[in-house]
């Protein structure tokens, strides 16, 4: 049976140490006997491996890498949200990429928001040898294909993110970027970037010219294929 003590009656005792743990000592003072019995539990509990409330070491942030941003340069055009995007003859015009890249160039670029060229606003079909594929900072895909008959001549296609078309895009253009990202998911298959190369594929995609900023597969007439629409394996 619990025996009643009246704390007010009890004497007061002397200053007194009691020691919770080898990291702690607590001062313990009349009434304030609870506090040191609680200071007792917590000196148990930081001595069996516990960890003390004290101030600890900020933790320090490792620089995070910036986030992928859709691009800039005839963007409008480049995601099928341009004003002349409605103007594209969607049927493809089969063709090669010595063809495409023996054509006049136009490596100066062309207006932001409005297509320059008749080629601009034709669909072409190619074969080609993957030479490269790479994930772009734009959040593009770029494929650089070599013409499987003269590997000399290479042309440069994109597979534009749908993420990226913008408010001016319709919802067309939008189904469209989404297919043709289906589209090179399908082909790829779960490979890494790098075992592509050398991939025979057939390419659908929107003539465009970009201007001459070095990118790797240029063709000489600095036309590409931008958007891809579709992409898959060819046979020999």
């Amino acid at each position: 049976m619990a025996h009643r003590v009246d704390v007010r009656q009890a004497p007061q005792p002397a200053a007194s140490i009691i020691e919770g743990s080898p990291r702690q000592s607590f001062l313990v003072r009349g009434p304030d006997w609870r506090a040191g019995i609680v200071g007792v539990l917590m000196g148990a509990v930081w001595g069996c491996g516990g960890k003390a409330p004290t101030s600890s070491t900020p933790a320090v942030s490792l620089p995070s890498a910036p986030p992928l941003a859709c691009g800039v340069e005839r963007w409008p055009v480049k995601t099928l949200a341009d004003a002349d995007a409605e103007r594209i003859n969607y049927v493809p015009v089969s063709s090669t990429i010595s063809i495409l890249s023996g054509l006049p160039a136009h490596c100066g670029g062309g207006p932001d928001a409005s297509r320059a060229y008749g080629e601009e606003l034709q669909v072409y079909e190619v074969i080609g040898r993957i030479t490269l594929v790479r994930a772009e900072d734009d959040r593009d895909y770029h494929i650089a294909l070599a013409d499987p008959n003269q590997p000399t001549s290479t042309i440069v296609t994109e597979v534009a993110d749908p993420g990226c078309i913008g408010e001016a895009g319709t919802l067309f253009a939008q189904q469209l970027l989404q297919d043709a990202r289906v589209s090179f998911d399908a082909f790829r298959a779960g490979r890494s970037l790098t075992t592509l190369s050398g991939e025979l594929v057939r390419v659908r995609g929107v003539g465009f010219y970009d201007f001459n900023h070095g990118q790797t597969g240029r063709s000489r007439s600095c036309i590409e294929l931008h958007p891809i629409l579709a992409i898959e394996t060819a046979r020999p």
